[in-house]
């Protein structure tokens, strides 16, 4: 599929300013104006983060309510339970907050509860409620969930129980009736930053209640390993605070100060210290995701609780074999599902895709749906039959809001929830081809041609001879790189193969090449391997990202292609 280069913007002016104050390569100044830094102070809290630039956490609305309730609990003697979602936000969540709590209060006294994902669904569930009413729970604390969950904690009132919520999801305009709805998305919070993660507002309810009852900072301070698994893995902005406590992570888990759970993540993933968000995203994340697809949420916080290594490397071992269960799972559902969509009529001029089978797994429709994503660029919904409801998941393509699209169908809808990239739905079975059509009429008329056209925003153009070591040192400290701070792409004209470049496993391109008389640059363009032909006999231009390898004892800098023209 043919993809649009565009040239992020940056003021000219503004860079030539930046870079006489700070001293550096113009092209670095760029980059940081590209990223809203403009000045040398906003570029010393972008380089250097310290714990100083968290925000206190009791200008977050109800954040005092919340303390004080968790406090009495404490001094009352009364159980908490811990309500977590099954994803790696919420079992990042209870993880934390338990780890905290029982630091500074009876451990008998704290509980956690995953709702299982088949079962219960996403959110807060009765059968939670149920179940702190049956362990004479009198505080429930949902974290990375809730804000919806208005009945539930009506029945949890009704029972006399208290809750508290830690959400990071938008809220309608009612809130539900909780003792304190820690939410910085609530149009009536002012807290400065917005983009939180669940585990980020779990957090800041911990360092609330540190606080107030004047124990130092060291009673949260290494609980950042298990924060920036939650901001890598829920994509959510790699800007502001999360970038601040993403960098104090990555460094806890580079200096071997993880707990023992993650250490053995990290080792079964296959990764090697120094890790990256990257690796975590596409390493730790996916296991711990397995546990709630395929099994029970419950071992993924088990596993980040353990302090023993041999107890934690068996239940990793466990994700590990789910996970590539899992995979199997996703490469059979998303090579049906691509077959499946080739044979409908006309699928080339079809601006959404919505397909259903009773063979696919509910746990692995949402990874399916980002794959055709990936290879149509459609908004697209992939869903599992059963006997008389259709399930699933959606995901959008940049720019076009899903959530919204599906809302414009909902008369044919049983239940759906989510947000502009990802949402999801149930519907009876008769209404599936009355919906397919809606849906794609919905999206037809609202879509830009634009949004259908995979776009990758260029950072700057790049010469061969200004890669080097020095060069890539200063671009390794723009990280923890993610939305709104992403690894730069760099665009490189008029190269040529060397006469060494080749196919690899069939299908990824292996090169090696040059710019005029440069010297040569190896690179990797995964799934490239088409190109081939035409790459070993004309020139090209290419948009990458520089990378660090490491091979054997040996450091080399190598391009992983994101296009070539």
């Amino acid at each position: 599929m043919e993809k649009k280069w565009t040239e992020i913007p940056a003021d000219e002016n503004q860079i030539q300013e930046l870079a006489k104050e700070l001293k550096v390569n113009p092209l670095i100044c760029k980059l940081l104006v590209q990223r809203g830094i403009t000045s040398y102070e906003e570029a010393k809290v972008f380089f250097r983060p310290t714990l100083e630039h968290l925000h206190d956490p009791f200008l977050m609305k109800d954040m005092d309510k919340a303390v004080e309730r968790v406090i009495q609990a404490i001094d009352n003697n009364q159980k908490i339970l811990l309500y977590g979602d099954y994803d790696v936000d919420g079992t990042t969540c209870v993880a934390l907050m338990y780890t905290f709590l029982a630091r500074i209060s009876p451990k008998e006294n704290i509980i956690y509860y995953i709702p299982n994902r088949y079962k219960e669904g996403y959110g807060v569930s009765k059968k939670g409620i149920e179940y702190a009413k049956e362990i004479d729970a009198q505080l429930i604390i949902a974290m990375d969930c809730g804000i919806q969950a208005m009945d539930k904690i009506a029945l949890a009132n009704s029972y006399g129980i208290d809750s508290i919520i830690c959400d990071h999801h938008l809220p309608s305009e009612i809130l539900p009736e909780a003792v304190a709805v820690l939410d910085p998305k609530r149009k009536d919070c002012e807290y400065p930053f917005k983009e939180l993660s669940g585990c980020g507002v779990a957090f800041k309810l911990a360092q609330g209640i540190a606080e107030k009852q004047g124990y130092s900072d060291e009673v949260w301070s290494d609980l950042f390993d298990l924060l920036v698994i939650s901001i890598g893995c829920d994509i959510v902005r790699m800007t502001g605070e999360n970038r601040t406590i993403a960098h104090f992570g990555l460094r806890q888990i580079n200096e071997q100060r993880a707990r023992v759970g993650l250490t053995s993540l990290i080792e079964k993933s296959g990764k090697e210290l120094p890790v990256s968000i990257g690796d975590l995203v596409f390493g730790v994340g996916p296991m711990i995701n397995a546990a709630g697809r395929l099994a029970d949420a419950k071992e993924a916080v088990e596993l980040m609780l353990s302090g023993d290594k041999h107890e934690a490397d068996i239940i990793a071992m466990g994700l590990y074999e789910k996970n590539l269960e899992r995979r199997d799972f996703e490469k059979a559902i998303t090579k049906e599902a691509v077959e499946m969509f080739k044979k409908e009529k006309d699928y080339e001029k079809k601006k959404s895709i919505v397909l259903s089978s009773p063979n696919w797994h509910k746990g692995i429709v949402g990874i399916a749906a980002s794959k055709l994503v990936e290879k149509f660029h459609r908004p697209t919904i992939i869903l599992m039959e059963n006997e008389k409801m259709v399930v699933g998941s959606a995901r959008s393509v940049s720019g076009f809001n899903v959530h919204q699209a599906i809302h414009e169908c909902s008369d044919l809808l049983n239940n759906f929830g989510g947000h502009q990239h990802a949402a999801g739905l149930s519907l009876r079975k008769e209404n599936l081809e009355a919906f397919k059509i809606k849906f794609e009429e919905v999206v037809s008329l609202t879509i830009e041609d634009e949004n259908l056209t995979p776009e990758i925003p260029i950072s700057s153009n790049l010469n061969f001879d200004k890669i080097n070591t020095k060069f890539l040192n200063l671009l390794k400290q723009f990280s923890p790189f993610g939305p709104g701070n992403r690894r730069p792409v760099f665009r490189s004209n008029s190269v040529r193969d060397s006469g060494y470049s080749k196919i690899v496993k069939d299908e990824h391109l292996k090169l090696s090449i040059k710019q005029k008389n440069s010297q040569n640059v190896n690179g990797i363009g995964f799934w490239m391997g088409e190109h081939y032909d035409r790459v070993s006999k004309e020139a090209f231009d290419i948009c990458y990202v520089l990378e660090e390898n490491h091979w054997k004892g040996k450091t080399s800098i190598s391009l992983n292609l994101k296009d070539i023209k």
